[in-house]
């Protein structure tokens, strides 16, 4: 019995691994394509980044967050991550987000 429990569990091991290292160069490129941006606001440019426009990008990852943002025209910059706090300009610019992110992930942003 205690032999089959070790071929189970060796085979559950290669099969972790496989499902954890199997992804190709094209599968990582496939899930940068699949991250929805949120569609472009002439408002964004002509009245500022609105704080309902900004709030959309809570919960992307930080990269895919940077990839919409500049996609949109807004400037983009990290005010905290994780434990650790960024210096930051006191100037305001209605076309700039400033993001907060844990683990990975944008949990909160203000405009300015």
């Amino acid at each position: 019995m205690r032999r089959n429990g070790l071929r189970h569990g060796a085979a559950a091991a290669v099969l972790v691994a496989t499902m954890l290292f199997g992804c190709s160069a094209d599968d990582v490129t496939d899930m940068k394509a699949a991250v929805t941006c949120p569609p472009a606001d002439t408002a964004d440019v002509t009245g500022g980044i609105t704080q309902e426009r900004a709030d959309l990008l809570i919960g992307f990852r930080e990269a895919d967050a940077q990839r919409c943002a500049e996609d949109l025209g807004w400037a983009f910059r990290v005010g905290r991550r994780d434990a650790e706090y960024f210096a930051l300009t006191m100037d305001y610019s209605a076309q700039r987000v400033t993001v907060e992110i844990d683990d990975d992930v944008v949990t909160m942003i203000g405009v300015g």
